[in-house]
């Protein structure tokens, strides 16, 4: 956990003074929509990476999708040729704002947040379930947070945070800092009171910017931040 401190009434101060305003509703929905999107996968130093594409089609009233993996070999392979495996199609629905893929029949389906249209896929997100709760939800990973209040018309109050016992959870919404380097953004974020002279300590935040879906932060010990949990995929129409 953070020991970055901060007092209730700076932040209270801090939250009331900034710009109310939500953010834009974003053009990605969890709905399913017809179409293919593509993941480009990191590099190595030889050129060994993967590319994951997903195609997802109606037929009639049932749904699939379909994986479609692209690995690259290395450089020092010579006369290697990229190799591509698929997986599926699998059927796939809608269920409480999750893509809910059904890999093998008598097994639990796979189900992830997530959020699309034609042109972008992010699977697995960050969504708004209701307001003032946003899920995640993975194969290997799930998050669930909740405000007291919507932090858009109430930007301070109580919130229920993993792992922090109830009363001493707590929301702060604020505008982010302005700079002609950083586009405008927001932060949702989450603290804990702490036992000693009643103090709020940051445990995360929630990233609100032109991304289209929130994104994690964790507030290290170092006074780094940490992007690499519930990181979203983004997947792009070719």
């Amino acid at each position: 956990m953070s020991h970055v401190d901060c007092a209730w009434t700076p932040i209270l101060m801090l939250a009331l003074s900034a710009p109310g305003a939500c953010p834009e509703d974003p053009v990605l929905k969890p709905i399913l929509v017809e179409g293919t999107w593509m993941h480009r996968g990191v590099r190595s130093i030889v050129g060994t990476g993967t590319d994951t594409s997903i195609a997802i089609r109606r037929d009639g009233d049932r749904w699939a999708i379909t994986y479609e993996f692209t690995r690259h070999p290395s450089v020092n392979e010579k006369g290697a040729v990229p190799k591509v495996e698929r997986a599926g199609p699998f059927p796939v629905a809608v269920e409480d704002q999750e893509l809910v893929v059904t890999k093998e029949p008598g097994k639990p389906p796979a189900r992830y947040t997530f959020l699309c249209d034609d042109q972008r896929l992010v699977l697995p997100a960050i969504v708004q379930k209701r307001p003032g709760e946003w899920s995640y939800q993975s194969e290997g990973e799930s998050l669930s947070v909740r405000c007291g209040e919507d932090p858009f018309t109430a930007p301070v109050g109580r919130a229920q945070i993993p792992g922090v016992l109830l009363g001493k959870g707590f929301y702060s919404y604020e505008e982010a800092p302005r700079s002609r380097f950083s586009p405008s953004a927001q932060y949702l974020r989450f603290l804990e009171r702490s036992d000693e002279k009643g103090q709020l300590c940051e445990l995360f935040r929630l990233v609100f910017d032109d991304h289209g879906s929130p994104r994690y932060e964790r507030l290290l010990g170092t006074g780094e931040r940490s992007t690499n949990e519930y990181q979203l995929r983004v997947y792009l129409a070719p």
